[in-house]
């Protein structure tokens, strides 16, 4: 499933939606920890930390048939495609929230809204230079 990125925005930075009939809004609502590995490799000087967490974006859709395409959105993060470019993207798929239909009352009537979190691990590697002092040099100095 693909969505036209013309009616997909980041909830930070929102457009003016006023002429579309239906978009979504996506936004990283948080990150957690889950457990974080160091290591040293002595012959290379290099430390590295491996933190494994769990990302929250929630969705929203707005318009018609909104329910129906969290729905379709949901059961696509199943699929192998979605699992290969997430892999690609050192992400996977964990799970999902249950998907809230949020019908809202606007000027013109009724607006179909629907909420879905998705949940994916991500496992990012930071690595960092470990130069060892082979010598030090200590400077005296009397008062």
């Amino acid at each position: 499933m693909t969505l036209p990125e013309a009616i997909v925005f980041d909830a930070n930075n929102m457009q003016d939606v006023s002429k579309l009939d239906h978009f979504v809004t996506v936004l990283n609502s948080y990150q957690s920890d889950i457990g974080t590995e160091l290591k040293f490799n002595g012959i290379d000087e290099e430390e590295s930390a491996s933190t494994v967490r769990e990302v929250t974006i929630s969705v929203n859709a707005y318009g018609k048939n909104s329910y129906d395409l969290l729905c379709k959105l949901t059961e696509s993060m199943r699929l192998t495609p979605v699992w290969q470019r997430l892999k690609s993207l050192g992400m996977g798929y964990l799970r999902c929230s249950q998907i809230r239909s949020l019908p809202t009352a606007i000027a013109g009537g009724k607006e179909e809204r629907a909420h879905v979190d998705l949940i994916f691990s991500i496992n990012p590697i930071v690595k960092i230079s470990v130069n060892r002092g082979d010598t030090v040099n200590f400077n005296l100095i009397r008062g």
